[in-house]
């Protein structure tokens, strides 16, 4: 122990957002969370690049990313459908855009379709796909078209 008190210790780890109605909403500062599954990494990756934090806690729910601009959930690109969900009751809560960001291995024709769906949807979801280095928005068809191919598992 180095002289520090356990709320201190937490006090630190916290981060937060502040919504532009002024209303704060606490979290994890990437990184801070323990990190056990792929998800978990994925998720404070995209925290890191966008400076946000994760596991925003909500009335409702925790989102998985938060930042000032948006609200995210990060899943596995067969559970899309779950994660569209999940970030359409958060970005309920909280007034931000919703965003879905995706990872593993997909078709580019899937991703196509999905982000067809995810952008004519109301309100329209912002789509990010993990790249194998850092995360990308999909903002366009060519954007899908461009990718390498990857297998559909």
């Amino acid at each position: 122990m180095m002289g520090v008190s356990a709320a201190t210790a937490r006090r630190n780890m916290r981060g937060s957002v502040i919504l532009p109605g002024g209303r704060i909403i606490r979290g994890a500062k990437p990184g801070m969370a323990g990190v056990t599954l792929e998800e978990h990494r994925l998720r404070d990756a995209l925290a890191r690049q966008l400076g946000g934090i994760t596991e925003a806690c909500l009335p409702y729910g925790r989102a998985d990313v938060m930042t000032g601009a948006a609200v995210f959930e990060v899943e596995t690109a067969p559970k899309w459908r779950t994660g569209a969900r999940q970030v359409l009751a958060y970005s309920a809560q909280c007034g931000l855009p919703p965003a879905l960001a995706l990872f593993g291995p997909i078709h580019r024709d899937d991703l196509l379709r999905f982000y067809v769906k995810l952008r004519d949807s109301r309100p329209p979801l912002a789509l990010w796909w993990w790249n194998g280095y850092g995360w990308e928005q999909i903002n366009s068809r060519r954007a899908c078209r461009n990718m390498p191919m990857r297998t559909s598992s």
